[in-house]
């Protein structure tokens, strides 16, 4: 990320724990309803995810959905 916003931790905080948990942007998408295309854009910092996708997602990998909303990057 080229800067440290809110919505840049928080992609960075989904992007690590998709990665932690060793699933695909497919599988997440199927887990969670999420549209690839949309998914794809949040992962990419194009567009910010929202508190229900944040959700469905930490639900999806089984981790709180406070993992994803950091207030600084790991």
């Amino acid at each position: 990320m080229a800067n440290n916003t809110t919505a840049n931790i928080v992609v960075q905080a989904v992007v690590e724990e998709i990665k932690a948990s060793g699933v695909t942007v497919v599988w997440l998408c199927e887990k969670t309803g999420i549209p690839r295309s949309t998914l794809v854009r949040r992962l990419n910092g194009a567009t910010a995810f929202d508190l229900n996708e944040l959700d469905r997602i930490a639900a999806a990998l089984r981790i709180p959905t406070s993992r994803l909303l950091r207030s600084d990057a790991a």
